[in-house]
């Protein structure tokens, strides 16, 4: 059996770097479903005004978007989350690089960087990060594994991430299984 944690030979591109490729197209769809997609702006369970597939930079009450300019928004945001994995001294494996890349754009570049989940991916310790997903279910104080908190969407997300991370399922099963699709949005502009 092969192990969760296999790495593809990255030695001619950037670590960690996010191309047109499928690692990209499933994270496109991983996020896109996980986060929904609305044009108009709104406020998450954190109180947060968010547009699109979860962008919350800039946004403001009466934001509108089109479905082009939430395309562009979605991957643009995921090459600027990306930015802090490119620094880290390993290169990650596709299920540990989709699953965590996922949960930073959820809980946002800062708080992951500091974490001890960080900490395990700069270390090289696979497993010991895609075990802290699961403690990253909170917003706003509430403990979002309690149903009437209106939150329990991110404990699913946690654990959804973990599974993938750990190889037991695919980023393209759990996009599937939650009702998504794997792809490149059309027009969307990568840079």
């Amino acid at each position: 059996m092969t192990s969760p944690f296999y790495t593809r030979d990255h030695s001619v591109q950037k670590k960690n770097a996010l191309f047109k490729g499928s690692l990209l197209a499933v994270a496109i769809g991983l996020i896109g479903t996980f986060e929904g997609y609305r044009t108009s702006s709104y406020q998450d369970t954190g109180q947060i005004w968010t547009i699109c597939y979860g962008e919350t930079l800039a946004v403001h009450r009466g934001q509108v978007a089109t479905k082009q300019q939430c395309d562009n928004m979605l991957v643009q945001s995921l090459l600027l989350h990306n930015k802090p994995f490119e620094q880290l001294p390993h290169q990650l494996p596709d299920n540990v690089h989709l699953a965590t890349l996922d949960w930073a754009y959820n809980v946002g570049t800062g708080n992951a960087t500091r974490s001890t989940l960080w900490r395990y991916l700069r270390a090289g310790e696979w497993e010991n990060a895609c075990n802290q997903l699961p403690r990253w279910s909170r917003v706003a104080g509430k403990d979002c594994s309690v149903r009437s908190n209106n939150c329990y969407g991110v404990y699913q997300r946690r654990h959804v991430e973990q599974q993938i991370c750990l190889g037991q399922i695919t980023g393209d099963q759990a996009v599937r299984a939650l009702g998504g699709e794997k792809y490149i949005p059309d027009g969307a502009t990568l840079q």
